[in-house]
């Protein structure tokens, strides 16, 4: 056994299948994603190599920057009202001594659903007849409203379903920062007369920056290549006000048969992905922090 350890070609016989298996599923396609956005394809008949028509094209599709305009929407959400709610609830559960777990695993349930199950469940409590909320906006003697046909309600409709199914991930992985802090952090606090307020914002919150960084460029990426919750919901309707990259791609790609332009859509996808993740990276360098 120590022998096979210390024989290179052991981890090579490892990683190669690996790397294999990245480059045809990842690197591969966005190398071919590149090169189709240079073409006039539908699949079927022959190329014809048209330059940067595509992505010129692409500054000039109203519907493909109002795509744009909602994933900012779905960051704007995520990163405003999503991550200031996942600390608070994560703060509150660090606070609880007895049935901890029996919270974690509550917060986290949503997460393992899938998403076609939580779309579907969200669809049937926004139903404009027997959905639950008009249910109580009746009881209530308040007008029913159509929440998924609707412009003006379509989209934070969405917006809240997405939060349900993806905050537990980012509770658990906060509350894990905060558990992790040594509890003579928190003693010395309360010897100096720290009261609870300062000492979540600026103790604890300063020793869980490292995560929040992660749950920030997660959220970002996140964002911006959201698809499958917004394809079951309202598949970009009405009149694309919840229209969002991916389901603008999938139209153009598979519906319209455009391929090029359809990949030169991915293309916009990646690089504007890579832009802001480098940004955060700027503007949120995380600096280590010493106990």
């Amino acid at each position: 056994m120590n022998k096979a350890l210390k024989n290179p070609y052991t981890y090579i016989a490892f990683i190669v299948p690996t790397l294999l298996l990245y480059a045809l599923f990842f690197i591969y396609p966005v190398i071919v994603s590149f090169v189709y956005g240079f073409y006039q394809w539908d699949g079927v008949s022959a190329k014809v190599f048209i330059g940067f028509d595509n992505f010129m094209r692409l500054m000039q599709d109203e519907i493909f920057v109002k795509a744009f305009i909602n994933n900012m929407y779905f960051m704007a959400f995520s990163l405003l009202v999503n991550i200031p709610l996942v600390f608070l609830i994560a703060i509150m559960i660090s606070k609880i001594r007895r049935m901890r777990g029996f919270y974690k695993s509550a917060v986290f349930v949503p997460v393992v659903i899938s998403t076609a199950t939580v779309a579907i469940l969200f669809g049937v409590l926004y139903d404009l007849d027997s959905g639950l909320l008009n249910q109580i906006l009746r009881a209530a003697g308040l007008p029913e409203q159509e929440w998924l046909s609707n412009p003006h309600l379509a989209m934070i409709s969405i917006l809240l379903a997405n939060a349900w199914q993806n905050i537990g991930f980012f509770i658990v992985l906060c509350l894990a920062a905060i558990l992790n802090i040594p509890k003579e952090v928190g003693e010395a606090s309360q010897i100096d007369g720290v009261n609870a307020w300062n000492e979540t914002w600026k103790i604890t919150l300063p020793l869980v920056r490292p995560v929040l960084f992660v749950m920030l460029l997660l959220t970002v990426s996140g964002t911006l290549k959201v698809l499958d919750i917004v394809q079951i919901m309202t598949n970009g309707g009405p009149f694309q006000s919840t229209e969002v990259m991916s389901t603008y791609m999938l139209k153009v790609g598979f519906r319209s048969m455009e391929l090029g332009y359809g990949s030169a859509i991915g293309v916009a996808m990646f690089v504007i992905t890579i832009i802001m993740t480098g940004i955060l990276q700027k503007v949120s360098k995380s600096e280590e922090v010493q106990y």
